[in-house]
């Protein structure tokens, strides 16, 4: 039996709860289907969230729209629905609040090449957007500019954004940039990292375009 949009979206925010990368009722997931996007509800734990509690919006929602409605969609909705609307190749939207993705992000700094598995995100680096109070319009001005055309950002002082064109990739890359962040968090304590090249990078982002039955790559 197929799993309805809304079974899935409880099911991956269980997932990143019990992985460790959200807790209690942080961060947030939604998919786009068509003119409108699925999201988790505003404000409740993730481990009593149902299939019931996903709320449905139009991609053209707006505040007034939000405030008349029973059952709220997570504060952050103004950024997923402006990834979706400049974003075409994007479905699906994980929010992390996880350990070290989160400590990079206080820290302001974007994650540089030091493993070539960052190209999994689509470039040689992971950028940290500037400060912005969470819910707000420009916060989600500041994540459109600092995605881009990648796959993840970080946002400072808050946590980190995954994007992909369906909602198991997108949790598959939450699950590699924390890895990925807590790698580099231990590479700081040592002090001088070694960085691939620009080249180098550009040669590993051919070949990610090609690797693995469905192009994710995997050591």
């Amino acid at each position: 039996m197929n799993k309805s949009v809304q079974e899935k979206i409880c099911e991956i925010s269980k997932k990143l709860l019990t992985h460790g990368l959200n807790h209690g009722a942080t961060g947030n997931v939604s998919v786009r289907i068509d003119n409108d996007f699925y999201i988790t509800p505003s404000g409740m734990a993730t481990e009593w969230m149902e299939a019931k509690d996903v709320v449905k919006c139009s991609l053209l929602i707006d505040e007034e729209e939000v405030s008349r409605m029973t059952k709220k969609p997570s504060s952050e909705w103004h950024f997923h629905q402006q990834v979706y609307q400049t974003r075409s190749d994007v479905n699906a939207i994980v929010h992390t609040h996880s350990p070290y993705a989160s400590a990079i992000s206080v820290l302001r700094k974007n994650i540089p090449a030091f493993h070539y598995m960052i190209a999994l995100f689509g470039g040689s680096e992971v950028r940290c957007s500037a400060y912005e109070i969470f819910g707000s319009r420009e916060l989600s001005q500041e994540i459109i500019k600092t995605l881009g055309p990648l796959k993840a950002c970080l946002i400072a002082n808050h946590g980190a954004v995954l994007v992909s064109n369906d909602l198991e990739n997108a949790f598959y890359l939450a699950q590699e940039l924390e890895h990925l962040a807590h790698q580099y968090i231990e590479l700081l304590k040592i002090g001088s990292l070694t960085l691939l090249s620009e080249d180098e990078m550009t040669e590993v982002l051919l070949k990610f375009k090609s690797y693995g039955p469905s192009s994710q790559a995997q050591d």
